[in-house]
């Protein structure tokens, strides 16, 4: 680099300042005489005849702040205070789009210096960091990080620029918020596009990833900050889906084209794709946080473009098990509902997070209409990798939440629906739960209820009534009950027949049907969502069978099933916290109590269950006027059924898409 012209050298040489007087002899106890100078003097300290002398003046310096025991005494002074003045000159003279002049080189090499010296100075060094802050360092330092020299020299330049980013935002919240409200994630996310790869960047990513990691650290600011500048999300996932794109290429090459890659490794003395999969995994987490805190970045990915891009990002962790981590077995333990469950893939497990937080936005529903992405999703559904499926049923049951758009799913793409009841059956635990999910929207709405039953969901439903796996098992209950509000009677068939190899394997008796299997598990599980889900459903079979006549009572009545005690159980324990659930028990009880006979004693069974309640629970109070109870009057109508989906939306069934 050409530092100076004879010109200039020779105006140096002639000059004497207590800058140049310093570097004769530099020592520690007259940094206060040169730091004072330069802050009196900041003009003639960047002078065409000194700037070369302040440059090297900041590069002693910088040196010497290399000592902790130094930058802890020269915090003390004005070392920041002077820092901060000449950054905020220097960067002035050198911003985005200025013209090169004569004294450019000089420039660059002074504020390379100026960087190093902020760099070292705000090392683990509280002082320096409080003083940079007060005196507008951390603005300048934001706006150096837009210079074009930044990437027409990364080594130096970029070099000094994010490592006095990392090291003044290192566990300093007041730096790090000054940062971020003077945009400077906004050049980090810059630096990390593929097209800047060349000229050695790939060696300064590690500090960029670093410092990135620190401005984003407090998610909660990161994401106010994403909200107030639209393009920023969308600019993150651009960069992560170019750097998986180019993991992706460099995984796949072969022959002549790896040997040439492999000699360019070495020529550049680094590991290009070490620093790819590091500033991967830098984009892909910091987004995933930025989008779980804020509704409204997400809303701003609403687009089918970046949904493809997170469905291509995902492809790549599926195909290859994560940059840093193999992927795990199926876990063994069910997870919340209300997220994927986890894949032993950390990073698929976050894209599909990400994938089903956008795509759960009510704007996001227009997307179900894109050609593009529909035939995407449909195509990955009826794949044969599980993973991909189920983030395909995920993002697939949340575009399909209207009921226009499940009927039209339901009646145009049956093959889709037939991929999804497959899964259902027979897929791994996490795609088993995305299908079912799906599936349980698509029985809402009357029309598509026909079709679910001729594809033979019922039955694949009660055979699921009991699962170990909770959100798979909440969902199959969901989805009887459904269709037992339109398709009572092949509902109630399913429920009521004999399935030997599915209660064998469980250990039962060979002649347990669905129905005694549900109330097993309602009587011993201590899921409230579970106990309260499963009793409507056995409500919803209590009105089928005897006002709708979906079966013959008598069938129900040989089998002895006690349907009353978990209806009992929900009036007179939950009914209190959920007063709908209770009046559909009700109904029902009211229902079973005028059905009873010598072979059915139900209002027997009623008398039983709430003696021995009495004293402790006391009587049921009666309702207001506010809290009507339905189905005073017994008749064969659809009422009831339209009042249960009324309610689903407040049912405690957990619902495996929105967030």
């Amino acid at each position: 680099m050409v530092i100076s012209t004879k010109a200039q050298r020779e105006g140096d040489a002639s000059s004497d300042t207590p800058v140049t007087q310093w570097l004769d002899a530099p020592t520690e106890d007259s940094v206060k005489t040169v730091v004072t100078y330069m802050l009196e003097h900041p003009s003639q300290s960047i002078s065409s005849t000194h700037i070369v002398a302040t440059a090297k003046a900041f590069k002693q310096l910088a040196d010497m702040c290399r000592d902790p025991d130094v930058r802890t005494r020269l915090a003390d002074g004005a070392l920041a205070a002077a820092s901060s003045l000449l950054l905020e000159r220097v960067v002035a003279e050198l911003g985005p789009g200025t013209e090169q002049s004569n004294g450019h080189a000089e420039h660059v090499f002074l504020l390379v210096q100026v960087l190093r010296c902020i760099c070292n100075q705000s090392a683990d060094t509280d002082a320096a960091r409080a003083q940079l802050l007060e005196h507008g360092g951390t603005a300048a330092l934001a706006r150096a990080l837009n210079i074009d020299d930044v990437w027409r020299q990364p080594v130096p330049v970029a070099q000094a620029a994010f490592g006095a980013v990392l090291n003044v935002s290192l566990d300093h919240k007041l730096c790090t918020q000054a940062l971020v409200d003077a945009c400077a994630i906004e050049p980090h996310i810059s630096a990390l596009r593929v097209h800047g790869l060349g000229n050695g960047a790939h060696s300064v990513w590690p500090l960029v990833c670093s410092s990135l990691d620190n401005l984003c650290e407090d998610a909660e600011a990161a994401a106010t900050h994403f909200e107030q500048h639209a393009g920023l999300a969308s600019n993150m996932l651009q960069a992560l889906a170019e750097i998986t794109a180019q993991l992706a290429n460099i995984a796949s090459v072969s022959g002549e084209v790896a040997e040439q890659f492999v000699q360019i490794k070495e020529q550049q003395d680094a590991d290009v794709t070490a620093a790819l999969r590091g500033a991967q995994r830098t984009l892909l987490w910091n987004l995933c946080e930025v989008l779980e805190k804020s509704s409204v970045v997400r809303l701003q990915l609403c687009e089918p473009v970046y949904m493809h891009q997170m469905f291509d990002i995902l492809a790549y962790y599926v195909a290859t098990g994560g940059p840093d981590e193999p992927t795990q077995p199926e876990p063994s333990v069910a997870q919340p509902p209300s997220r994927p469950l986890p894949q032993g893939n950390r990073n698929a497990d976050a894209t599909a997070q990400m994938i089903v937080g956008v795509s759960g936005e009510d704007a996001a529903l227009s997307m179900f209409d894109d050609s593009g992405l529909q035939q995407r999703l449909f195509a990955q559904l009826a794949q044969s990798e599980s993973a991909l499926a189920a983030a395909a049923a995920l993002c697939l049951g949340n575009l399909a939440r209207t009921d226009a758009h499940c009927t039209q799913l339901a009646e145009t793409h049956p093959d889709v629906v037939q991929a999804a009841i497959a899964w259902f059956e027979s897929g791994e635990v996490r795609v088993r739960h995305a299908a079912s999910g799906l599936l349980k929207n698509l029985c809402v709405p009357a029309p598509a209820k026909a079709r679910m039953v001729e594809l033979g969901l019922p039955a694949v439903a009660a055979r699921n009534v009991d699962t170990a796996v909770v959100p798979v098992q909440a969902n199959a209950i969901g989805i009887l009950r459904h269709l037992a509000n339109g398709c009572a009677e092949p509902t109630v068939q399913a429920l009521l027949a004999q399935e030997p190899g599915k209660s064998q394997d469980q250990g039962q008796d060979q002649d347990q049907c669905a129905l005694a299997r549900l109330l097993t598990a309602v009587r011993s599980t201590d899921i409230d969502g579970i106990r309260c889900e499963g009793t409507r459903l056995v409500a919803a079979v209590a009105k089928a069978v005897y006002l709708k006549r979906a079966c013959d009572a008598q069938d129900l009545e040989a089998r002895g099933l006690d349907l009353v005690a978990p209806l009992v159980r929900l009036v007179v324990l939950d009914g209190q916290r959920h007063p709908l659930l209770q009046q559909e028990s009700l109904v029902a009880l009211t229902v079973l109590v005028a059905a009873s006979s010598d072979n059915a004693p139900y209002a027997h069974a009623v008398v039983r269950c709430l003696v021995p309640e009495t004293a402790a629970v006391g009587t049921v109070s009666e309702p207001t006027e506010d809290e009507p109870i339905e189905g005073d009057t017994i008749e064969a109508n659809d009422a009831d059924d339209e009042t249960a989906e009324a309610d689903d939306a407040e049912t405690t069934a957990p619902d495996s898409f929105t967030n």
